[in-house]
């Protein structure tokens, strides 16, 4: 799983400002839009980052404790009262 990162913000805030701009017609604002994003994306994708690594059995282990506490509460929510 991937780190948390800001690059989604920061490319949103690009893209708007890409948005605006067409809309407008400011051509100059709609390049500096397009590079900061293509240059978000490119710094992402060149980050020395390591992600976090979980093992396929927690992973399962997790799932199989959340389905456990999931299938108790429909069966209390199925009893008469």
């Amino acid at each position: 799983m991937p780190k948390n990162s800001p690059t989604g913000f920061v490319t949103a805030f690009f893209t708007s400002v890409t948005g605006f701009a067409l809309i407008w017609h400011i051509w100059w604002m709609v390049v500096i839009g397009l590079v900061g994003a293509f240059a978000t994306f490119v710094v992402f994708a060149w980050r020395d980052v390591d992600e976090y690594e979980f093992p396929a059995e927690e992973v399962a282990k997790i799932d199989r404790e959340r389905r456990r506490v999931r299938a108790e509460a429909i069966a209390a929510m199925r009893q008469p009262a």
